[in-house]
C-alpha cells in the first residue's frame, strides 16, 4: 500500500476586521513594506522570501526585505522603515530578544505603520501564523489510522520530557490522546516514548526498546520532526514496514528532504507537514498588504 504525505496548508491568524479595512477601492500608488528575516534557518527564510515577493507583487507593492539578527540590528531596521514612511513593517520575533524590540514597533504603530508578527506571535502585532496544533495532531492522527485501518495498538513518540521546556509539546500531546480516544474508538494507546531533543539528536535506542516492550504494536506516532526524521529509516533496517506504520511531523515542507522523503518512497512513514514558508511569506505579505487602508 503505498504511503501519500499529508499537507497542511498555513492559516493566517490575522482579525478580520484588520483585513477588512483594504478590502475595497483601487490603490494608485506603490507602497513598500518591510520584511524583516533571519538568518541561519536551513533555507527556511529563502523559501519564506520568494513567497512574499510573490504577493508583493501581486498586490502592486515593493517588499523591502532585510535580515536582521538580533535585537539591535531589528531596531535598527525598523527606525529605517519609520524613517521612510513604509506601509507596514513584517518580522519574525525572536522569544530571546523580543522584550527588546517591543519598543521600537510601539512607535512604528504609533507613526501609523501597522507592524505584523509571522510564525511566532508578539504583542501588539497582528500574528500570521502555520498550521494550529489541533489541525496538525488531527492530521497525523488520520494518516496513521488509514494505515492501521483504524484498530490495533499504538504508541505515541513525543520530544522533550519536559512540556515547561517546550510547551507547544505537552499540548499536542495531549490533544492526541484526546482526538483519537473520541475518534477512532478500535486504536489502542500503549504507551508515550520520549526522544531526547525533537529537533536534534534523537536517542537512538528508542525504537529497539519501544519494539521489545510492545510485541504487538501497530502504530507510531512522530510528533516532532526529529523523531519523524531518525526514527522510520529504524523501521526498514528492521524489516517492519508493512507490520507497524508511521505517521510523522515533517515540519517546514514541501520540499520534502531526505531522510523524510527516503521514508516516504519505502512506505515507513506517512508525513504531515505543518507548515509551508513559501505559503507563509506569501499569507505574510498579503496580511500586511491589506491592513491599511487603500488611498
Amino acid at each position: 500500500m503505498s504511503r501519500t504525505i499529508a499537507l497542511m496548508l498555513v492559516l493566517a491568524g490575522v482579525a478580520a476586521g484588520v483585513l477588512a479595512a483594504g478590502s475595497s477601492g483601487a490603490r494608485q500608488t506603490q507602497r513598500t513594506i518591510g520584511l524583516i528575516t533571519e538568518g541561519g534557518a536551513g533555507g527556511f527564510f529563502n523559501k519564506f522570501d520568494t513567497g512574499g515577493k510573490s504577493a508583493a507583487a501581486a498586490l502592486g507593492d515593493r517588499l523591502a526585505i532585510t535580515e536582521a539578527n538580533g535585537a539591535p540590528a531589528q531596531i535598527s531596521r525598523i527606525k529605517s522603515l519609520v524613517a521612510r514612511h513604509a506601509a507596514a513593517i513584517a518580522f519574525h520575533p525572536d522569544p530571546a530578544t523580543v522584550k527588546q524590540v517591543l519598543p521600537a514597533l510601539a512607535r512604528a504603530r504609533a507613526a501609523g505603520i501597522p507592524t505584523v508578527s509571522f510564525e511566532l506571535r508578539s504583542p501588539g502585532s497582528v500574528w500570521v501564523n502555520q498550521t494550529s496544533s489541533a489541525q496538525v495532531v488531527q492530521a497525523l492522527a488520520d494518516a496513521l489510522a488509514s494505515q492501521m485501518n483504524q484498530q490495533g495498538q499504538f504508541v505515541i513518540v513525543s520530544c522533550l520530557r519536559s512540556a515547561g521546556a517546550y510547551p507547544i509539546v505537552g499540548t499536542e500531546l495531549k490533544l492526541t490522546k484526546a482526538y483519537i480516544q473520541r475518534r477512532y474508538p478500535q486504536m489502542h494507546r500503549v504507551g508515550v516514548a520520549y526522544g531526547d531533543l525533537g529537533n536534534g539528536d534523537v536517542d537512538t535506542d528508542l525504537f529497539n526498546r519501544v519494539m521489545r516492550a510492545h510485541p504487538q504494536l501497530r502504530g507510531l506516532i512522530f510528533l516532532c520532526p526529529g523523531e519523524a526524521y531518525n526514527q522510520p529509516p529504524l523501521l526498514v533496517q528492521a524489516h517492519k514496514v508493512g507490520e507497524v506504520f508511521t505517521a510523522g511531523n515533517g515540519g517546514d515542507c514541501p520540499p520534502l528532504d531526505d531522510p523524510y522523503l527516503t521514508s516516504v518512497r519505502l512506505e515507513a512513514e506517512e508525513i504531515v507537514c505543518p507548515g509551508d514558508p513559501a505559503k507563509l511569506g506569501y499569507l505574510t505579505v498579503w496580511a500586511v498588504g491589506l491592513s491599511r487602508p487603500w488611498p
